[in-house]
């Protein structure tokens, strides 16, 4: 008889992502098999401090203590602190398995710089970009319509497209309210993609059927649209010729194999003429009831509670050495 695991669900943080976090959680919490799973939801709140189910919150020194006790962290955090290396560095520490992508795997995918230039180094299609600094003095002239976004931030928090020079520094202002440094890439017109992966139980990753993402309370995939009931419509699987379908799932296979992720990943995409740009790959995708992760698992017959074991079981094959 297998052993039931005691499983931590860990949410919330600091992020601007902090309530979507704690959606997350919840369908994690919800989706789990109870069979196979003890699980505890803990929340870091947003005064730093952790909060172990219905206990008082604690300390980070003393949370620590208490995560050593669980067999693996599912890590439900979103954005800064949760994607970008820094919790799983003190899972690591403390030495517990967790979810998702490696410290130096998330901090790559989050900056969007960096995944950027990696990206182009393997051959991907990338629409043009440059990064500023918020102290940066030098001129922020660039190619117009262009996409304005924090550089290691997720959701389209602080994201804005822009279609002139005037609303350029409008937007520039708003991003760096998120982040001292900012992205500023190429407006690409075409059709919204999204690719997500997983990985089988042997630890091959595989591509699950492509989304079509056409935002209907925005112009673009943006908050509102991801969160919001009917703020898009999700084709699952794409609108796609078969050569078409393959070569998007191909190309997020490489990022995901390029950036180290493990476990999950869902990339997007833009498609104009039978070419796709990539655009970012998210390490840990949301999983609320709008999202779009979970909707191509049930597309290639992977149900939710078997996604998240798939997701624990890559986890768990983690070496520390």
């Amino acid at each position: 008889m297998h052993k039931t695991l005691k499983l931590a669900v860990l949410c919330g943080g600091p992020s601007s992502e902090h309530e979507i976090s704690l959606h997350t959680a919840k369908m994690v919490m919800n989706g789990l098999d109870q069979k196979k799973y003890k699980p505890t939801l803990v929340t870091i709140e947003k005064n730093g401090l952790l909060k172990f189910g219905s206990k008082k919150p604690t300390d980070i020194g003393r949370a620590m203590s208490e995560l050593k006790t669980f067999d693996f962290v599912f890590i439900a955090m979103h954005g800064v602190f949760g994607e970008d290396g820094r919790i799983q560095a003190l899972l690591e520490w403390i030495g517990v398995p967790y979810s998702g992508p490696g410290v130096l795997s998330s901090a790559m995918a989050m900056d969007k710089g960096i995944s950027n230039d990696l990206y182009r180094t393997i051959g991907l299609h990338v629409p043009r970009y440059a990064v500023f600094d918020k102290n940066d003095k030098k001129d922020h002239d660039f190619i117009i319509p262009a996409v304005v976004k924090p550089i290691d931030g997720g959701s389209s928090v602080g994201v804005s497209i822009v279609k002139s020079k005037q609303e350029l520094q409008k937007a520039l202002k708003s991003a760096f309210k998120e982040n001292e440094r900012v992205m500023v890439q190429q407006f690409i017109k075409g059709r919204e993609f999204t690719c997500g992966i997983l990985e089988d139980n042997g630890g091959k990753a595989f591509a699950l059927p492509p989304t079509e993402i056409i935002p209907k309370s925005s112009k673009f995939f943006d908050y509102k649209a991801k969160y919001n009931v009917g703020g898009s419509q999700e084709i699952t699987p794409a609108d796609l010729s078969k050569p078409m379908t393959k070569k998007l799932q191909a190309m997020a296979l490489k990022a995901h194999a390029a950036l180290g992720c493990r476990g999950m990943s869902r990339t997007d995409f833009i498609l104009k003429g039978f070419t796709f740009y990539i655009l970012e790959t998210n390490t840990i995708p949301g999983m609320t009831k709008t999202s779009l992760l979970p909707q191509a698992a049930k597309a290639a017959d992977v149900d939710f509670s078997e996604m998240l074991d798939l997701i624990i079981s890559a986890g768990l094959k983690r070496n520390f050495s």
